[in-house]
């Protein structure tokens, strides 16, 4: 595991898709900070988190890019005929992604956080529930690298993994729109609002979508939510990789 993480992380410092996604999040994280210092009711929350709206898309570039070049390169193959198991592979493929993402998202919080410092933004929750808000926003982006990686890895072709990869961020973007529209009471009966709001919780659009509007415990659901698709999807997607062919 350790030599596959070693080279995987070194084949990440190389990846051009991963600097510039770290480049435009940052710089995504700078406009909106900076529209939002001219407002005077600007609340620390907004600055830190409003800009991950987007961060789904953005993942699936980069990503999709990413593992990509994993058959292309024949990099899959090769690691096989070198003994490493299936399982150990796409695991180190998921904790490499779960690494970038989680290096994308430090740079994102710490130039929010300079933003917030200089803009005296006024602080209506506790540090607690600011660093409960971005547990679940950070198990949220690591629900869409489970996702992608899953695609990534059962797809052995670059262009198709980039475009199922792309579609499926819109998809669930859409679908989590949908969702929360529906969801709302008075529109359908009380037992299909609760199937909507549960779909709305478990898509990782929908997470990021809520966690500033919700209260402790929903959040705490909703970090429940996004492991719980995390361990799914990646249980899902190393069984399906075990019986691939890869000739």
């Amino acid at each position: 595991m350790y030599n596959l993480l070693s080279a995987n992380i070194s084949r990440l410092w190389l990846n051009r898709a991963f600097w510039v996604t770290l480049l435009f999040m940052a710089m995504i994280e700078c406009s909106f900070a900076y529209i939002l210092l001219d407002q005077n009711s600007t609340r620390v929350d907004l600055i830190l988190f409003a800009s991950l709206q987007v961060v789904g898309i953005l993942i699936s570039i980069f990503y999709s890019l990413f593992l990509g070049t994993e058959y292309n390169d024949g990099t899959i193959r090769n690691k096989l005929i070198v003994g490493h198991k299936r399982e150990t592979i796409y695991l180190a493929s998921f904790i490499t992604g779960t690494v970038a993402v989680t290096i994308i998202y430090f740079i994102w919080g710490l130039i929010g956080g300079i933003f917030t410092l200089v803009s005296h933004a006024s602080v209506n929750i506790t540090i607690s529930q600011i660093m409960l808000i971005g547990l679940a926003y950070w198990l949220a982006c690591i629900s869409y690298i489970a996702i992608f990686n899953f695609i990534g890895m059962i797809s052995s072709n670059k262009a198709r993994t980039s475009i199922i990869c792309i579609l499926t961020a819109f998809i669930l973007m859409f679908a989590g729109l949908l969702c929360y529209s529906l969801a709302r009471p008075g529109f359908l009966p009380q037992y299909q609002v609760t199937i909507f709001q549960f779909l709305f919780d478990f898509n990782p659009y929908g997470q990021i979508f809520q966690t500033m509007s919700v209260d402790t415990i929903t959040l705490w659901k909703l970090c429940a939510y996004a492991l719980s698709l995390i361990t799914l999807i990646s249980g899902f997607g190393i069984y399906i990789f075990r019986k691939k062919d890869l000739k």
